[in-house]
């Protein structure tokens, strides 16, 4: 998620208003960072990935890393990566592109091959029991790359899937869907967007999801700015599958130290805090 609105550094504590304590995690034990040191990792219960065997990566973009290290951490597991944005042939387009750019003088020749070792990636990565599709997830079928979660979970023969889903906006769309294939999602992590102009269908997202799945972590997106009342504007979200074992206590300070760290590298994680 690269979208920097509000670009000052905020490393105060707000306190987050009464209404919204529904968000606070539930403590729960043997929560790991997977993936990238900064944008592009996320923090989820050990326990998961060892329990799962299917991840569905809802948008890429350039980064799997979260995907690279699920795999690594779980030898045996299956991933459809879903994103119509990127393909081997746009790659190899932007390749071409960086090549043009660096002879004219346009860019340097070190972006030129941060392509090349992108495509590389992807074809080392993409093969086997990884599989991009290059489609985008949605509702309904408006464009040909158009794909539901009913055609998503058609593709997959498991019970025990993990979803992770960074698609800038349409995560409110699947929520009901998301719903209606619980019984089947052992636990994801969803980074929700615009949650100020968005505030009642972000709510109303949260409690439907809420019926089948319990928060166990919440970390802010510092690339996203603050609404009026201090909550933070993108919330990346992981939840598991109820029901947990052990009291449900929550959380009332975050970040969670040695585990979350900023998106942005260069500023500040937002804090947050909770009172009840």
């Amino acid at each position: 998620m690269k979208d920097i609105r509000n670009p000052e550094d905020v490393s105060g504590g707000p306190v987050f208003p009464a209404s919204m304590n529904f968000v606070a995690p539930i403590i729960v034990e043997g929560l790991v960072r997977v993936g990238a040191a900064n944008d592009g990792g996320y923090v989820i219960p050990e326990c998961l990935i060892q329990e799962v065997d299917f991840l569905v990566s809802m948008g890429v973009e350039e980064d799997w890393s979260f995907d690279e290290q699920f795999m690594r951490l779980n030898p045996s597991l299956r991933i459809h990566a879903y994103d119509h944005t990127i393909s081997r042939r746009l790659f190899r387009r932007s390749i071409l592109i960086g090549a043009i750019g660096a002879c004219m003088g346009k860019w340097p020749l070190k972006e030129f091959f941060r392509r090349v070792r992108v495509l590389q990636s992807y074809n080392a990565f993409f093969r086997g029991s990884a599989k991009h599709f290059q489609e985008r997830i949605y509702n309904r079928v408006d464009l040909p790359v158009d794909v539901t979660l009913e055609k998503v979970f058609e593709r997959i023969d498991s019970n025990k899937v993990f979803l992770k889903i960074d698609i800038e906006g349409c995560e409110y769309r699947i929520i009901e869907d998301i719903g209606r294939f619980a019984g089947r999602i052992s636990g994801m992590v969803i980074e929700f967007h615009d949650i100020g102009p968005l505030r009642l269908v972000f709510n109303a997202a949260i409690a439907r999801l809420q019926n089948f799945f319990e928060i166990v972590h919440l970390h802010a997106n510092n690339y996203g700015g603050l609404a009026a009342d201090g909550v933070p504007e993108v919330l990346e979200v992981t939840f598991a599958k109820k029901p947990l074992q052990g009291p449900a206590k929550r959380r009332t300070e975050l970040p969670l130290p040695g585990s979350d760290a900023p998106n942005d590298a260069r500023r500040a994680d937002y804090k947050m805090r909770f009172c009840f």
